[in-house]
């Protein structure tokens, strides 16, 4: 009944959309806020303050104090007027998502004669003081041609990415312990922590990076808040497109990895009219993506034959990326009631094939092919009760699909192992034998991947935001927030190691859940069948998992003229909706029974109280002294709450070795500390460090309870360190940004499996240790030069004509590598490391990588039009980039086989293995990406 009333509600805002028909994303809004004094520095009560352009604005109080709330992101004009006094405007105010700016104004009283408007321009301003983080604006990430939001997080001060660019670490913390949210939007997947915010960067408009003291708005959260503000429509039309391609094979001695994408924009009234231009708009973006090689490596430049013109074979990624907004501004309407509305949908669909490092030499063709769907829709109600009052109530959807198998038998599960559709068999269940005449080390020609995968992950939630600004010269200026949200999740998930459902001999049962750990473990899907035609999946397991989350809070920033103060808290609650194991250290209960009613009880509600404080106070003019405290908590990924009932009986009643799912989990909790001091070093230049210091609790890992090992609240986490920023506006045409991160990552499990092996290995609870985490990356730092002449800076003639708008973008970074454990030679040829240690837990660091990466782009006008063309190189020296190496040797290419008795064997007797075997071993996966060299044109309206 439920999934046929969300069904409904998803089909009524499609057909919405396809009536209007666009595709639309939703807005956030932050406040401006001031004084105005006349010369003398005397308030003046009842000045108006107005945002040109629209009806927001605001009447002074007594203290000549005014707010103006609910302005969406982005660069305005503020003017002042008094009678008697001069009126003016201050422009190029940048306002940014749940920030305050500060516009304050010195009035002039007036003439006899009417003079023009005083223009000033306001100065631009970095993170609110009460945060620590980063505001990267949309000019700032067309500047440098970094794509995608991991990439471009990853230049900010206490951020730590790995060499591929595929995870995220924020001050020391797990990579699922960050949020992204994309226009109000929490677009992080439930199930796993992993990010489907797949925003082109055509759209965004600002990213704000918030590496600590977030507010209490923010929850289900430990280390880090990435939040995205897309661009949105106006009352002129605007657009443009953008093509981009590498397809220039061994240009300046550098490999195409056949990378295209290409991207169309259009904002602009949805009705040409004068009374309806400002009232409806849309903002929409189309962006198709053809990627030959998905996340090219350095390495497969070296190996031709196996990556004929440097390309991993059948490795591709194609998306069609959907995205838009409509903004609906009632308030705009002569008479209108103070209302906006805005609705928004996106949609992103992709397939791609997954790297198997055996396939390389002659089986690409059977690598696994990944389907990923990605679908966020919402609708949003702002009221404007008044100038110091407004609430939102919105309504969110999210939708992630995901589905991996073989390209030749999809969802035919019955013949992954069945030797009469896979020739090179020679028992059931078994998968392929490596092939003898590339000296077992590579697969044979037509070699299954044997296992098939997955998930559809969904949520519905509402949620309730109000703003209520007070403005007293006695109690403080204060902006309080409040609100509560919802969201009922509904997850389904299929794994199998498909290989070995093809035997017909057994039962149906064995045959499907066995006590093999590769068995099928299913819930939420009643499509798969067995070769006799009957269902697998029944009873109980057809019906999907639906965890409900949500919560409540209450925060207040409170601003003096010479102290600051943000303070609040949440109350965050949790549901897995599903019955739970009474007892982990005893599974049979009174009855004696493993698996029986008895032994389980159904979910009981978590609750969890985090409070937030954080002040800020002027040391002089230019210097302002920053202090943070927070608790903060999150839930730990579902994937490890939740089992197929009958994969759960397998697990609990035989020997079976892995790790349970523990549906009793509470959340990891987290507390954080910070102190810092903001600089401004003259007109152009801010800087500032901060140290903090975090403790995380109740982290997951894997824990031994009696008879089995289940996923726990086990771990701990101690980081600390020191973020450092510097940034100096453009002067004489040159813009620099430096960050820089000393951090030290200590605790007893780096991710959730961490110790999966080890807890299964010893019949008796794990010691307790802490060492270096496998992301403590001690140094970390970028350095931007942005260096670009304007449209009259230039000198007259032909080299003018060459300058003009001519710019150039450096990007330095750098790091100090990761730890990893020394180990003795492996004992296998393909193998990551010998079975003994030979150092402590992650003593060993690896060596410093370095990378520049350049873009080079010149603009040109042709009519109305606003052209640039421009190339961007990623890793311009080419430099050897290891993302990972080989315990036994410490190097990205060499785990040590070749050193013992049997390795040395075969490479001194064995020709072909001495041909094969270091390219074979050599994973993409160990070093990060090649020199790369992009060309694109971008057209702006």
């Amino acid at each position: 009944m439920r999934e046929k009333y969300t069904k409904k509600l998803v089909s009524l805002f499609a057909f919405l959309f396809l009536f209007i028909p666009l595709c639309v994303y939703s807005q956030t809004t932050g406040s401006i806020g001031g004084t105005v004094l006349d010369e003398s520095g005397l308030p003046l009560p009842g000045a108006t303050v107005k945002i040109e352009g629209s009806s927001l604005g605001a009447v002074t109080n007594d203290d000549g104090a005014y707010v103006i709330l609910n302005v969406a992101v982005g660069d305005y004009e503020v003017s002042a007027s008094f009678i008697g006094y001069e009126t003016t405007k201050i422009t190029n105010v940048k306002v940014s998502v749940d920030l305050r700016t500060q516009v304050d104004f010195s009035m002039k009283l007036a003439g006899d004669i009417v003079t023009e408007v005083i223009e000033i321009e306001a100065e631009r301003k970095g993170i609110d003081v009460e945060q620590s983080g980063r505001l990267i604006e949309s000019q700032q990430i067309e500047n440098t041609g970094i794509r995608g939001i991991t990439n471009i997080v990853s230049q900010t001060a206490g951020v730590v990415a790995d060499e591929r660019g595929t995870t995220l670490n924020i001050r020391g913390g797990r990579s699922n312990e960050n949020i992204i949210i994309v226009d109000g939007v929490q677009t992080t997947n439930p199930i796993n922590g992993s990010n489907r915010a797949n925003v082109p960067n055509a759209l965004l408009q600002e990213i704000a990076v918030l590496t600590g003291g977030f507010g209490a708005e923010y929850g289900n959260v430990l280390s880090g808040v990435i939040n995205v503000t897309t661009k949105s429509g106006s009352d002129v039309y605007t657009g443009g497109f953008e093509v981009i391609t590498d397809e220039f094979s061994n240009f300046a001695k550098t490999h195409s990895y056949g990378y295209n994408l290409y991207s169309v924009s259009l904002g602009g009234p949805l009705i040409p009219s004068k009374s309806l231009s400002k009232v409806l708009n849309v903002y929409l973006n189309f962006e198709r993506q053809f990627l030959r090689v998905d996340n090219p490596s350095w390495i497969s430049q070296q190996i031709d034959y196996l990556y004929p013109d440097a390309r991993d074979p059948n490795n591709e990624y194609g998306s069609y990326s959907y995205n838009g907004r409509l903004n609906i501004n009632l308030i705009d309407l002569k008479d209108g009631p103070p209302i906006m509305i805005r609705s928004g949908l996106s949609y992103v669909d992709s397939k791609s094939r997954t790297r198997i490092g055996g396939n390389l030499l002659q089986n690409s063709d059977r690598n696994p092919i990944v389907d990923q769907t990605d679908l966020q829709t919402f609708g949003r109600l702002v009221h404007n009760v008044s100038n110091n009052f407004f609430y939102e109530l919105q309504f969110n959807y999210f939708k992630t699909k995901m589905k991996r198998y073989d390209p030749i038998h999809g969802d035919n599960l019955t013949r992954y192992g069945d030797p009469a559709y896979n020739p090179g068999f020679t028992q059931l269940g078994v998968t392929y034998q490596t092939d003898p005449n590339t000296s077992f080390l590579y697969n044979r020609v037509g070699s299954v991947y044997p296992w098939y995968d997955k998930s559809e992950v969904s949520y519905w939630g509402g949620k309730l935001d109000a703003t209520w600004a007070i403005l007293s010269k006695e109690f403080g200026n204060h902006e309080i927030k409040f609100g509560g949200e919802y969201k009922y999740n509904t997850l389904r998930s299929l794994s199998v190691l498909a290989g070995y459902v093809a035997d017909t001999t057994i039962s149906m049962e064995d045959r499907w859940y066995g006590t093999n750990v590769g068995r099928l473990n299913a819930y939420g899907y009643d499509d798969i069948y067995d070769q006799s035609g009957l269902p697998v999946i029944t009873g109980d397991e057809v019906n999907p998992k639906n965890p409900i989350t949500g919560g409540f809070y209450i925060r207040d920033k409170v601003s003096f003229s010479d102290f600051n103060f943000n303070g609040g808290f949440r109350i965050d609650f949790f549901d897995v909706n599903d019955r739970v194991l009474k007892d982990l250290n005893d599974l049979r209960g009174a009855d004696g029974e493993v698996f029986s009613d008895d032994d389980f009880e159904q979910s009981k509600m978590d609750i969890e109280v985090s409070p937030r404080l954080g002040f800020s106070f002027p040391v002089t003019d230019k210097t302002i002294f920053v202090a943070q405290y927070g608790k903060m908590i999150q839930l730990p990924p579902l994937q490890y709450l939740y089992s197929s009932d009958k994969y759960y009986k397998q697990f609990l009643q035989t020997a079976l070795q892995d790790v349970g799912t523990n549906s009793s989990l509470k959340p990891s909790k987290l507390t954080q500390y910070e102190v810092g001091v903001k600089q401004q070093v003259g007109d152009f230049v801010n800087m500032g460090v901060t140290a903090f210091y975090k403790e995380s609790i109740d982290l997951i890992g894997a824990g031994r309870f009696g008879e089995k090992v289940f996923y726990a609240n086990t771990d701990f986490a101690i980081s600390r360190g020191l973020d450092f920023y510097l940034s100096m506006r453009r002067m004489n045409r040159l813009s620099v940004d430096v960050a820089y991160t000393l951090s030290f990552a200590t605790g007893t499990g780096s991710d959730p499996t961490s110790k999966n092996s080890l807890a299964n290995q010893s019949d008796e609870p794990l010691p307790v240790f802490v060492y270096p985490l496998d992301y403590d990356q001690r140094h970390t730092g970028a350095v931007n030069l942005d260096y670009r002449f304007g449209e009259t800076d230039v000198p007259k003639g032909f080299l003018g004509d060459v300058l003009k708008n001519l710019g150039v973008n450096l990007n330095f970074s750098f790091n100090s590598g990761r730890p990893y454990t020394k180990r003795d030679n492996s004992t296998t040829a393909t193998g990551s490391g010998g079975s003994y240690i030979q150092s402590a837990k992650n003593e060993v660091y690896t060596g410093w990588n370095t990378r520049f990466d350049l873009k080079i782009d010149k603009g040109f006008k042709v009519w109305k039009t606003y052209f640039t063309v421009y190339a961007y190189v990623i890793n311009l020296l080419n430099t050897e980039l290891v993302n990972s190496v080989f315990p036994s040797t410490g190097k990205p290419d060499d785990n040590g086989f070749i050193n013992t008795p049997t390795g040395a064997s075969r490479y001194e007797n064995d020709p072909v293995f001495r041909e094969l075997w270091r390219d074979r071993i050599s994973y993409v996966s160990n070093w990060g990406p090649p020199r790369q060299i992009r060309f694109g044109i971008q057209m702006n309206f």
